[in-house]
């Protein structure tokens, strides 16, 4: 039959609820006005505001007396040594003497090859000492013939074939002979030396043995130095040339000379100075060759006396080098070092003779490498004479001339120096920031390193005048704390800590101020001055024992220093703040009573009002607050003290009182920069009092009388809460979305943007709702308000059915906030969207992880239910069951609903299952529910199984649900329509003919009214026998 068939289909133990549960992931949104933030006075801390601390006018400048450097001639070679030979007949290279190549001896032909080597003839030579070479039956004489050989086919280009006789050399048996073989192993590693090979002219060098008396040792011991010194390994360098100074010889004057050169670029000047003058001590030089190096020897000496403040004795040996070795190649080095040791000679006063001495060394070298060097130190010797302007003016010509390099670096750091001493502060800053930054690393440049140091500290000083706080922390970093820039346990420079930290403090870096002060070594001078540096950051920071123990030192430290009395006041606000309210109290009056009439004094009145205040003492505060103005009526704190004395009403919550004193105060202290506040706070006042448009009026005149106020924008943002609470929305979506475009990175212009998106919602107006969750969740992914807004955003998708973004506004909530307390909603949502797309795997997942970490969340029992939903749809009934039990037995207050409908889902799976004693007991919860929909569902589903029993009072079960739930239409035309089919069946054909013409006036018109009309016209057409 057509109705037993539809009604089977729609069987209601296998039928969904007829209501789904409420959807929590879209919590019900209205128009919640926010509270507006009055702002009182901060008491529930006491924290006051650090002074500055102000960087000395004059500074210890650390620079080297003497900033020019002299010439230091490199290590050089001696002249490659060859064996003596006895002189050869010139006659064997006539004509008749090239015969002896075919019939001479051995001997002779090596004589012929010598004279045609004397005579310039290196191809026929070469010839020879080949031919020789073959006949030689000894090593020596073949040795000898391979040597010149290897030195006929150097002249010749030949270096291969050269190299290989040498080799060949060093090959010979039984030994090598002497002296060819030393000569080649000398000749193969300086070569392989002045190729770029100098470890493997060192590995030359190890092969052979070089004694004092042996051929070629003095050469080969310099060969050594040399190779050592350029591979930068000094230490060998040096103890190759000591040795060979030790023995004597004729080499010893250029040891000693390389000696002081090595240690003069070391900057161990004792002992280049030592080396230098055990040379020129060494006695008359032998030749011009050694001529030369005793005037190396002597003009070190001259700048190593130089460079170690001894400018007397430096210009005389300048002096006695000028005399002795005219025409040497550091004559014009020496004449600079003698300039150089006038200016530091000269006594104070002759700036302008000074001035005067330059212009004859220019003229005989101009631009010579000196000449830079020596302005430059003309313009330190002004600035070491504190001609401060001449200094400036010199030092300034010097970087124009020169505006790379070392001197450029130099010139700059003198002339900022200069121009901070002057007291032009901005000016020095620029220019010293240049000569501070990146100061080199090597040994060798001292000078630099000095000024750059004194650079620092200058430029951290005038960035402090100048509020470059950042500027100067990156400037001192590298002095505080070496290459790397970071606190160790122990600063390398106490100062440059002391300022590193106060740099890093003011510019609100606490971890790297703390590091720095903490990093002052115990026994520096700026020792107290960080401990009350590292106060200050604990204090900052809100640490307050920390801060009160270490503020108690630094007092004990110094009891009568200027940083006692700070330390006592800011020591009594920390144990406040800490909750130690008559230890706070203490201090204050302990200060009071020890610097009356002092500023420590008029700060511990002030605070203690303060902390009576905050206490809900009121009486008190106001008689500290009038003690003050008493003793103190001229102070500059004293409309500060007014305003808090009128602020005590409104911490009474006496608004109107308050008003009235805020608004007095305000206009008496028209130029009191407190007077915006005044208003403000009046303004604040009235708001409490619900006037709403005296409040929006006086907001008003803050933000037009006060447009720079710091308080501008709290004015702005209780006018926007006015609007709200006057309902006046348009004028709060415009101006909202103005103020937070103005001040986009206020903490109220996100609690705004945030409000814009749930008036809209409200409204209906998803559109501009969307656009402004999304604004909050992109600009401001850091506020708490963000995951909110991505919350919302989920649910605007839902409603729109656009499920896929639905699903990536949850997910991006899960990913970006993993600690927020919203993950559960958006947990659930998800679970809950991708169930109703059907991905019920997929759900599962989500929401059996909403049950494992949210078991106590308000949404368990509906998160369970729809677990068990998903389960039923992926063919895990006992699974589905299991979940539905659970949650129609729960007793949780309000689950009224989500339990009568896991009834019904239980029932159904009961009922399928053929476990209908427990599909009843599961209908028997259903039929408990408040909700009509529910109840007659149950009921129907109860009827059905006394007719699947073949229960005779079925039809009437049936029926019964007409009579209770008539408003129930649907699930009243299916109780007839069953009730009708059952009577037919059991042959009361006229009662169910009445039941099915009932039926068919209250089915709705659809298949339950055809299928009614059907089964009237059918029992009509029978006959009447039959009815």
């Amino acid at each position: 039959m057509i109705l037993a068939a539809l009604l089977c289909a729609s069987a209601p133990a296998a039928a969904a609820p007829a209501a789904a549960p409420a959807r929590p992931a879209e919590s019900p949104l209205s128009l919640s006005l926010p509270e507006v933030v009055i702002e009182s006075p901060d008491l529930e801390r006491l924290i006051a505001r650090r002074v500055r601390p102000a960087p000395p006018g004059r500074l210890g400048v650390r620079l080297p007396d003497v900033l020019i450097e002299g010439e230091v001639p490199p290590m050089t070679l001696p002249a490659r040594p060859l064996p003596a030979e006895r002189e050869p007949d010139p006659e064997l290279t006539q004509a008749m003497g090239r015969i002896t190549r075919f019939f001479g001896s051995g001997a002779k032909i090596f004589e012929t090859g010598l004279a045609y080597w004397k005579k310039g003839q290196p191809v026929e030579a070469l010839a020879f000492f080949e031919e020789a070479a073959r006949k030689a039956g000894e090593p020596g004489p073949r040795g000898a013939a391979l040597f010149w050989g290897a030195e006929a086919a150097l002249r010749l280009g030949k270096e291969e074939d050269a190299r290989r006789l040498r080799g060949e050399i060093l090959r010979l048996p039984p030994l090598p002979p002497e002296p060819y073989a030393s000569a080649a192993r000398y000749a193969l590693a300086e070569e392989a030396c002045r190729g770029g090979g100098h470890r493997a002219c060192l590995a030359a060098l190890d092969g052979g043995r070089w004694r004092a008396e042996d051929f070629a040792s003095g050469e080969a011991r310099l060969l050594r130095a040399w190779a050592h010194e350029r591979l930068g390994a000094r230490p060998q360098a040096l103890a190759a040339l000591a040795g060979l100074a030790e023995g004597g010889g004729a080499f010893a004057a250029r040891a000693l000379a390389a000696l002081g050169h090595l240690h003069r670029g070391e900057r161990d000047f004792p002992a280049a100075e030592r080396a230098y003058g055990q040379a020129e001590a060494s006695g008359p030089p032998r030749g011009a060759g050694e001529a030369a190096i005793l005037g190396e020897a002597l003009h070190g000496l001259g700048w190593v006396r130089l460079q170690t403040g001894r400018a007397e004795e430096a210009g005389r040996a300048f002096a006695l080098f000028l005399r002795r070795h005219p025409g040497h190649p550091l004559t014009r080095s020496a004449e600079a070092g003698a300039l150089a040791a006038r200016f530091e000679a000269a006594l104070k006063g002759e700036g302008a003779a000074l001035d005067g001495a330059l212009p004859a060394f220019l003229r005989k070298y101009p631009r010579s490498p000196e000449e830079g060097p020596l302005q430059l130190q003309l313009a330190w010797s002004l600035f070491r004479r504190e001609d401060y302007a001449g200094a400036a003016r010199r030092a300034a010509s010097v970087s124009d001339a020169y505006p790379l390099g070392r001197i450029y670096r130099l010139a700059r750091v003198i002339e900022g120096l200069s121009l901070y001493h002057q007291g032009e502060v901005r000016r020095a800053y620029g220019v010293l920031r240049l000569g501070a930054e990146s100061p080199p690393a090597e040994p060798g440049r001292q000078a630099e390193r000095s000024a750059a140091r004194s650079a620092a500290m200058a430029t951290a000083f005038a960035a402090f005048r100048l509020k470059d706080f950042a500027g100067a922390q990156a400037i001192l970093a590298h002095w505080a704390f070496g290459a790397g820039g970071e606190a160790p346990g122990t600063a390398d420079d106490p100062e440059a800590a002391l300022w590193y930290g106060e740099a890093a403090f003011e510019a609100g870096d606490l971890d790297a101020a703390r590091r720095a002060f903490a990093s002052i070594p115990a026994g520096a001078p700026e020792r107290l001055r960080g401990r009350a540096g590292l106060a200050w950051v604990h204090y900052r920071r809100q640490e307050w024992r920390e801060a009160a123990a270490l503020f108690d030192r630094v007092m004990e430290g110094e009891p009568a220093g200027p940083l006692a009395a700070e330390a006592l006041a800011r020591a009594g606000e920390a144990r406040f703040n800490l909750g130690d309210f008559a230890g706070a109290v203490r201090a204050f009056e302990g200060i009071e009573r020890r610097y009356a009439g002092g500023e420590a004094a008029r700060e511990a009145i002030l605070q203690r009002g303060k902390l009576l205040l905050r206490r809900g003492r009121f009486g008190e505060a106001e008689e500290a607050f009038r003690a003050f103005l008493s003793k103190f009526p001229g102070s500059p704190a004293a409309p500060e003290v007014e305003y808090w004395s009128a602020l005590v009403p409104f911490r009474r919550g006496e608004f109107e009182a308050a008003r009235v004193r805020l608004l007095d105060f305000a206009e008496r202290r028209k130029e009191s920069p407190l007077a915006g506040e005044a208003y403000l706070r009046a303004a604040d006042a009235f708001y409490n009092e619900g006037k709403y448009l005296q409040a929006d009026r006086l907001y008003r005149l803050v933000m037009a009388r006060f447009p720079d106020h710091p308080r501008h924008r709290e004015a702005a943002y209780g006018l926007l809460l006015t609007r709200l609470q006057r309902e006046e929305f348009e004028e709060f979506l415009r101006e909202g979305r103005a103020f937070a475009a103005r001040y986009p990175s206020s903490p109220l212009s996100v609690a705004l943007s945030f409000q814009l998106g749930e008036v809209n919602l409200t409204r209906g107006d998803l559109d501009e709702a969307h656009r402004a969750y999304r604004e909050v969740a992109a600009r401001y992914p850091e506020n708490e308000l963000a995951a909110h807004a991505l919350l919302r955003i989920g649910a605007i998708h839902r409603r729109r059915q656009n499920v896929d973004a639905a699903l990536d506004a949850y997910e991006s909530l899960l990913t970006r906030y993993p600690e927020s307390r919203l993950r559960a909603d958006a947990l659930f949502g998800a679970g809950e969207t991708l169930a109703g797309i059907g991905r019920c795997a997929e759900a599962k997942r989500r929401f059996e992880e909403f049950l494992s970490k949210f078991a106590g969340h308000d949404f368990a029992l509906l998160a369970r239910f729809e677990l068990g939903r998903c389960e039923a749809r992926l063919g895990d009934d006992r699974a589905a069951a299991g979940h539905m039990e659970a949650v129609a037995g729960a007793e949780a207050a309000g689950a009224g609903g989500v339990r009568a409908q896991a009834a019904l889902l239980l029932a159904a799976l009961k009922t399928k299952a053929g476990d209908l004693d427990g599909a009843e007991r599961a209908l028997g919860v259903a039929l408990g529910s408040d909700d009509p929909a529910v109840a007659a569902e149950a009921l129907f589903g109860r009827a059905e199984l006394l007719a699947r029993r073949g229960d005779p009072s079925a039809p009437a079960e049936f029926l019964k649900l007409t009579y209770r739930h008539p408003d129930q239409k649907m699930w009243a035309a299916r109780a007839l329509g069953r009730a009708g089919e059952l009577y037919e069946k059991a042959g009361n054909r006229a009662t169910a003919l009445r039941i099915f013409q009932k039926m068919r006036q209250a089915a709705p018109p659809g298949a339950l009214r055809q299928a009614a009309e059907e089964a009237v016209r059918r029992l009509g057409e029978a006959p009447a026998a039959k009815r």
